[in-house]
């Protein structure tokens, strides 16, 4: 049940950084410029008058990985701490 707990908080706690990330390094979004969305990797390309956006999935599973992977190596680290004392 803790391991569930943990889990739950750690996917909670990426989708906010995922989040954090897209708001504060994801670049300026405009009409009709095709440009791409995501950092560090494009999860989505947006479409000008004369073509479609386009969402990218690789660029979100990596996106999403990073704040998944930082989470869960600082729950890792913090529960490990916590039971060595």
């Amino acid at each position: 049940m803790r391991f569930v707990v943990k889990a739950t908080v750690a996917v909670g706690i990426s989708f906010v950084l995922f989040y954090l990330m897209q708001v504060l390094f994801g670049g300026t979004h405009c009409f009709d410029c095709g440009s791409k969305v995501g950092f560090p990797f494009s999860y989505m390309q947006e479409g000008t008058y004369a073509s479609h956006g386009r969402f990218i999935w690789l660029g979100f599973v990596g996106d999403f990985a990073i704040p998944l992977g930082i989470t869960t190596a600082a729950t890792w680290v913090l529960s490990r701490k916590r039971f060595s004392n």
